[in-house]
């Protein structure tokens, strides 16, 4: 196992550490052969470009016969509609050449930074030597990237798209990093990627970058390009110094440590799992067993959901007994309701009648009262006549024919007498009196009083005395 770690580490060390033992071919560089056979010829979509490019590469000059062209962009209207050389002298634009021949001062050998950028908004083609603006120049307005060509790296199409390669234009030199953005580039941001060949600056516009050098390594090349270190790798993409470099070798060393100790815990888990398998196989067994039961499992179910398919007819038949009978209990909270109605109005009726009752009650306990009242009076009545007709009888066997007692001189101290004053004129007094009172028969129930006494006797001519 460590041994194996080992191993791994090294390689980790040599892609860090780059060079030869990079492998990473994004970091490979192309070196083209020196006949017009010697080049890569692909198809992309130019959509992207119609308004504004930029193209830039690293590029090794070492072929110097002729006119050597490394990028070339034809469409079937137009062989030259982009073209860059390594010497200046092929720098075409919408079929526009302009020689810069003079302005491309680098020695052959040298690695440098080529650009060229254009765009519709300044309708201006600029071309860049290591960062450096060296010639601009006018387009005409309106004009666009012509779609649907070729392109071709390592000679020019003169023929049109993918034709007429020939040995005027041969390249023949080294490539690296070659990419194409969807805008023209400002200044400064070319001159960023221009400061070193290895620093990765290419992969920082993102999706502006559509034809990539990671993609163009991959193309299919045609006659003698091969692949050749860069001198490049992630370490330098990362900008590190020889400082850096030791600090992240020593982390790595910390690093080995870390993994020594994650082997003897992997070699603990190995006897984990082994452990574990052991413990499978008895799982394996019990899983056997288990799904033997849920087979028998799965029969009783099959009957449990027939048994359930009885319950479900048997409950629509329930729920259409159920739905006729809500049917009927409308129907009677109908009559209910039709027979609370009723009561409610025989209530009110009945209300009524014991209202009535309750005056005739209290009609026939005041008339009630009333006989009470007669009654008492007739009883009283009743009372002074049987006193008058012990007074009439007293009279009757009296020998005095006047008075009913001895202290009587006239007619009127009779009436003066407790015997008639105060009671009640009657039949049987009017006949003690009337031989000596005329008109006396008027007074019959009337209650003696002074007022009647004075009254009567205006009738008398003052014979107000007893006969002798």
């Amino acid at each position: 196992m460590k041994r194996g770690l080992d191993v791994t580490l090294l390689l980790f060390l040599l892609h860090t550490l780059g060079g030869e033992a990079s492998t990473e071919r994004r970091f490979k560089a192309l070196k083209f052969g020196q006949t017009e056979n010697d080049y890569v010829l692909f198809q992309s979509d130019m959509g992207p470009f119609r308004t504004g490019f930029t193209v830039c590469s690293w590029i090794r000059k070492i072929y110097t016969t002729n006119n050597p062209t490394w990028f070339s962009y034809a469409t079937s209207e137009q062989a030259f509609e982009i073209q860059i050389g390594d010497d200046g002298s092929q720098t075409f634009i919408f079929g526009d050449n302009s020689n810069l021949r003079s302005l491309y001062t680098v020695s052959p050998g040298t690695w440098f930074h080529n650009c060229m950028s254009w765009d519709t908004d300044t309708q201006r083609r600029d071309v860049y030597l290591d960062g450096v603006l060296i010639d601009s120049k006018a387009t005409p307005a309106g004009r666009t990237v012509g779609q649907g060509g070729s392109i071709l790296l390592g000679n020019e199409q003169w023929g049109g798209p993918g034709a007429g390669m020939d040995s005027y234009d041969i390249f023949g030199g080294e490539m690296y990093q070659l990419n194409v953005f969807s805008r023209k580039l400002s200044d400064s941001e070319i001159k960023r990627m221009s400061r070193n060949k290895c620093s990765c600056e290419e992969e920082t516009f993102g999706e502006e970058r559509i034809i990539k050098w990671e993609d163009i390594i991959l193309k299919t090349r045609t006659g003698t390009v091969t692949e050749i270190d860069s001198g490049c790798s992630e370490l330098y993409c990362l900008g590190l110094t020889f400082q850096e470099i030791q600090q992240r070798l020593a982390e790595l060393n910390k690093t080995t440590e870390v993994l020594q100790q994650t082997e003897q815990g992997l070699n603990e888990t190995l006897t984990e799992l082994e452990e574990m398998k052991q413990q499978k196989e008895v799982c394996t067994t019990d899983l056997g067993n288990k799904e033997l039961q849920l087979n028998g499992t799965l029969l009783e179910l099959e009957q449990a959901e027939e048994e359930v398919e009885s319950l479900r007819a048997t409950l629509e038949n329930t729920e259409e007994e159920l739905n006729s009978t809500r049917v009927e209990i409308v129907k009677f909270e109908e009559k209910q309701q039709s027979c609370v109605e009723e009561t409610e109005r025989i209530s009110l009726q009945l209300n009524s009648t014991e209202e009535e009752k309750q005056e005739k009650i209290e009609e026939l306990e005041m008339k009630k009262e009333e006989l009470n009242n007669i009654t008492t009076t007739l009883n009283q009545t009743k009372v002074e006549l049987d006193q008058v007709k012990d007074l009439l009888e007293k009279a009757a066997n009296s020998t005095v024919e006047c008075a009913l007692n001895s202290t009587v001189t006239s007619y009127w101290d009779l009436l003066y007498s407790e015997d008639f004053f105060g009671g009640v004129i009657t039949a049987e007094k009017i006949g003690v009196l009337r031989k000596s009172m005329e008109k006396l028969e008027f007074f019959e129930g009337v209650r003696v009083t002074d007022g009647m006494i004075r009254f009567f006797k205006l009738f008398h001519d003052g014979d107000d005395h007893c006969p002798n």
